[in-house]
């Protein structure tokens, strides 16, 4: 992880840092932040992570997997509608798809 932080475009950790500040100014008194400030915040994540190259991402992910007990998916899925987290991983392939292919 600290390699992948290396490699990542400052600028880009810049503009994601002022995303998160503006997401955390927006939090309502249910401790939400707004739609719009959530979506750039996400934008954000998605450009430092293509700009760091898809090996070092995998590095990362693949690092992560090796310490992971594999039942922690399906034990974080049997607490959730499973409509909902179905719903949730399409989002977040669709996300995952959209970095890969800015990725440089």
């Amino acid at each position: 992880m600290i390699v992948m932080g290396s490699k990542m475009d400052g600028n880009l950790l810049k503009a994601a840092a002022e995303a998160h500040h503006k997401a955390i100014g927006s939090i309502d008194g249910k401790g939400v932040t707004s739609a719009a400030d959530y979506e750039a915040v996400n934008a954000a994540i998605g450009r430092i992570v293509a700009s760091v190259p898809k090996a070092t991402v995998m590095d990362v992910y693949n690092s992560m997997a090796s310490i992971t007990d594999g039942q922690v998916t399906n034990n974080m899925f049997s607490k959730v509608n499973p409509l909902d987290a179905l719903a949730a991983a399409k989002g977040f392939y669709t996300f995952k798809d959209a970095v890969e292919a800015a990725q440089r």
